[in-house]
């Protein structure tokens, strides 16, 4: 009965010592937001590149940085000029890409034009690039190109204008300085310094720029952008009076797929040298072990002059 009458008691002061507890003080924080990485902007593969960098074409008219190790890619382009004077050509190429280790890249491009009656290859191309660093390493990521044009068809237009037989397309030596990086959370920008030379024939020389700057709508599946294009044309005869082309226009990027890519420009030229309009269209299929694989997925003009 004692130790009933003990655990009774003991319950008693519990019970009456439950009023008396102080309840515990809970503090509302603000609410904060995190914004996630989108898929594109991920970085990926040996070199840390986001996945925005993981084509060698930025758009259709300007590269960027290298593609992954053992990436492959295929290219099927369109590229349509419209002169002031003169036959509309219609340019229509073939790229293959391949990314190699220590950022390496190597591609080869055939080349096939339709203009008016004569209708042929015109120029098969190796290009190689380099890296200089891991991206995000050395700012705006400059990666060198460099690309060999063999003359393989004939010169129909000289011909046409001296009223000789037509001779073969001159060879020719391209270099470049590629510059990309992204901007805010929805701008990506890529820059090309070029110049290329030929080796035979007038002697040709163009120096100048291609740029794009995009805004992504829904990541890499949509984008839209302004792309652009300066070139200095002279000949071996006219290296003091050169030609200057300036171009300018709206592009657009889509993705139907993960594996497919469809960039397409309009460039409107501004000055006496510049064609009417210049129509770029560029389909690119991603294949190998180095494709962007679970993601939801670069100006072209200088690439085909």
């Amino acid at each position: 009965m004692k130790r009933m009458s003990a655990m009774l008691f003991a319950v008693g002061l519990c019970g009456a010592a439950l009023p008396f507890q102080v309840e515990a003080q809970t503090t509302q924080l603000p609410e904060l937001t995190v914004q996630g990485i989108r898929p594109s902007q991920e970085l990926i593969g040996p070199y840390d590149q986001p996945r925005w960098t993981a084509r060698g074409r930025f758009s259709s008219d300007t590269d960027v940085y290298v593609l992954p190790p053992y990436a492959f890619f295929i290219d099927l382009d369109y590229t349509g000029t419209i002169p002031k004077h003169g036959d509309a050509q219609n340019l229509f190429t073939q790229e293959f890409e391949l990314g190699l280790p220590h950022r390496f890249q190597l591609a080869y491009e055939n080349n096939f034009v339709l203009q008016d009656e004569h209708s042929q290859v015109t120029y098969q191309t190796l290009e190689a690039r380099y890296a200089l660093a891991d991206w995000g390493r050395i700012p705006l990521n400059p990666t060198l190109f460099a690309e060999y044009r063999f003359g393989v068809g004939k010169d129909y237009g000289a011909a046409e204008d001296s009223g000789a037989a037509a001779e073969h397309l001159p060879d020719a030596i391209e270099a470049r300085l590629l510059l990309g990086e992204q901007f805010c959370r929805n701008y990506q920008w890529a820059l090309n310094l070029f110049h290329e030379f030929e080796i035979g024939g007038d002697r040709e020389w163009e120096t100048g720029f291609s740029q794009a700057l995009s805004y992504a709508i829904r990541d890499e599946y949509l984008k839209v952008g302004v792309e652009m294009q300066f070139i200095r044309r002279t000949e071996a005869d006219t290296r003091a009076d050169p030609e200057y082309e300036f171009d300018i226009g709206p592009s657009l990027t889509w993705k139907p797929s993960a594996l497919t890519r469809l960039d397409c420009a309009a460039l409107f030229g501004t000055t006496s040298d510049s064609p009417t309009l210049g129509i770029f269209v560029v389909f690119s299929i991603g294949l190998g072990e180095g494709e962007e694989k679970g993601e939801g997925v670069a100006p072209v003009s200088t690439q085909h002059r």
